[in-house]
């Protein structure tokens, strides 16, 4: 604590309290207390937290710890007080730490063979939720549909945490009342839960995820076949409770405009109202959950009065799918098909009846065909961002800065710190990205490879403990370089970069650090390990057989426009070499040795 004779600020010099007691304008430029230098800023702010004004993250401890590793277990530790929503959004300050340590070590990213750093970049797609986050998550995405073909099934299930019972008992259980009934909480009393405990609500709805995952993938019966390939990612709605989004490709999956593929549609994809009669559950659940009610969001960058979700839906006496440039494509708001639809059925939502009884949630289920531009559209709603208007603020931020900083670190520093600032974050999705629990998933890991000519190419410096560089890590194309001779297994005189990438991935004897998206084991199933056959290269590294061959994409070049690389990328991908520069020799550019 600072002497008792030091002047203290008047704080009306500081801050401009309103008459509202909730608004307050900082009138200072400068912040009060920089936090990331002040020692005790956490236990002086959260004086309640730390009663004997001591073990913040910035204490002195014989072992260092990560801001991430503090908070975290800050946060899901047996004391709940750590989890409320201002101490929770304070946590997200390791994301701060993040920053700083991808600007030093971005820099350690060179380009061309002389070692010269010719161009700095800041790979913001590390910070979880960001727009490049979800840019690099479209890009997968896409590779995997161009290597799968167009999934089978669009699935959303939204959470429903007011009426959850097993989600209240959890919230109960966290508030410190385990012997309370659950069904005895009102809403009123269920929504205080949830605002209070945001941790539990986030971890709650990804269990429930996993289950729906392993069931969904164990029962081939759910949609008439096995669930071959799966991508999924976690959204907010309006910034509150986590949803759902999904794409499923199903294997020997009858087209759907045969006569088998529209029986599984009408199974899978049902609109019909049951009664009350002959299904009580299924009534209470389609009327509760199913029956669209117009909201805002219908009319969303819209200027017309039309629902955007097409509510209500037109009568159809059968199912039948739709032609992409007919008339009911168009009426149909750019869906495939239009279902068996009874009169009384026009505000029913698609839903899937046994997922719905097992998810007793809302939920919205179509098939997306087989026509690749609404499976990239559907790619593009499912990796989607912040909103527009963010975005837009952002950009114009970073112009700013850029005319303004010339020293690289500081302007990459500002950058970053007003993209932060500018993102609009939930409790949930602040817990989810502290917590580090999964924000998407798929079912193949995708691999980059990097096409460009080698002095276009980035390579990563190795460097000892005194800071030096003692030289290059190694990369995909030098362990492809020196694959085996000869294997009973496979065939690798004549096997492609492309394939090798999706076949095969590097072998550490110790378990690496764990990845971005699964560090909370109690909220997420980890995957079995399983002993995978083992190849040697010529320098004895070895490398593992993937459990499932990955999905590789590559930069997209114009033939056009840019057939050097247009033609090298291809050569470079298909051509099997055992030097990189065998694939030039003899010829004056890559479209002479391409085209030979």
């Amino acid at each position: 604590m600072a002497p008792i004779d030091v002047m203290q600020p008047n704080v009306e010099d500081e801050l401009k309290v309103s008459r509202n007691l909730n608004e307050i304008t900082r009138k200072t430029k400068d912040n009060i207390v920089n936090v990331g230098h002040e020692l005790k800023a956490e236990e002086f702010a959260w004086y309640f937290l730390f009663p004997y004004g001591k073990n913040g993250f910035k204490e002195q401890r014989p072992v260092n710890i990560t801001a991430l590793d503090y908070f975290q277990f800050r946060i899901l530790g047996s004391d709940t007080r750590f989890q409320r929503n201002d101490y929770l959004f304070y946590a997200s300050f390791f994301e701060y730490y993040r920053i700083k340590s991808t600007i030093s070590a971005c820099g350690k990213k060179i380009v061309n063979q002389e070692g010269a750093v010719e161009d700095v970049h800041l790979y913001v797609k590390n910070l979880r939720g960001s727009a490049a986050y979800w840019r690099s998550a479209l890009n997968e995405l896409l590779a995997q549909i161009r290597y799968l073909g167009a999934p089978t099934y669009f699935v959303t299930f939204s959470s429903n945490d007011l009426d959850w019972l097993d989600q209240r008992k959890a919230l109960l259980i966290a508030d410190g009342r385990p012997d309370v009934d659950p069904s005895t909480l009102d809403i009123y009393e269920t929504q205080r839960l949830i605002e209070k405990c945001p941790v539990i609500l986030s971890r709650h709805f990804m269990v429930r995820v996993n289950a729906l995952m392993k069931f969904i993938k164990s029962n081939n019966e759910v949609f008439g076949g096995k669930v071959k390939d799966h991508w999924w990612r976690i959204e907010f709605q309006n910034r509150g409770s986590p949803h759902l989004h999904m794409v499923i490709w199903i294997e020997n999956h009858p087209e759907f405009d045969s006569e088998e593929g529209k029986l599984l549609l009408d199974r899978n994809c049902c609109c019909r109202m049951p009664t009350k009669e002959e299904d009580p559950e299924l009534y209470e659940l389609v009327k509760k959950c199913q029956i669209h009610r117009h909201t805002q969001t219908c009319t969303k960058n819209n200027t017309s009065v039309r629902c955007r979700f097409n509510f209500p839906r037109q009568q159809c006496n059968e199912t039948r799918i739709v032609s992409h440039s007919s008339d009911d494509f168009l009426r149909n708001g750019g869906r495939i098909c239009l279902l068996k639809r009874r009169k009384e059925d026009a505000w029913v939502n698609n839903y899937h009846p046994e997922l719905l009884r097992l998810c007793t949630g809302t939920m919205d289920i179509q098939p997306c065909g087989s026509n690749e531009a609404i499976a990239y559209y559907i790619a593009k709603y499912l990796s989607k961002a912040e909103p527009k208007g963010v975005d837009s603020g952002i950009a114009q931020a970073i112009q700013q800065i850029q005319r303004e900083e010339t020293d690289i670190s500081r302007k990459l520093f500002r950058i970053c710190m007003k993209i932060l600032h500018e993102r609009q974050v939930s409790a949930a999705e602040c817990a989810y990205r502290l917590c580090h629990i999964p924000l998407r998933d798929s079912s193949r890991s995708c691999i980059f490879l990097n096409t460009r000519k080698p002095e276009q190419r980035y390579r990563i410096l190795q460097f000892d403990r005194s800071g030096h560089a003692t030289g290059y890590y190694s990369n995909i194309f030098e362990r492809y370089e020196k694959r085996p001779l000869q294997n009973p297994d496979y065939d690798f005189a004549n096997m492609s970069l492309t394939e090798f990438a999706m076949l095969f991935e590097p072998f550490y004897p110790k378990k690496v650090s764990e990845t971005e998206e699964s560090v909370d084991h109690d909220a997420y199933e980890e995957r079995p390990n399983t002993r995978r056959p083992h190849i040697t290269l010529s320098d004895k590294k070895e490398m593992v057989v993937r459990n499932v061959p990955a999905v590789v994409r590559a930069p997209y070049f114009i033939a056009t426009s840019d057939p050097e690389n247009f033609f090298y990328s291809l050569l470079l991908q298909y051509m099997p070499y055992r030097s990189e520069t065998e694939l030039l020799e003899g010829f004056d550019n890559s479209r002479e040795a391409f085209l030979d």
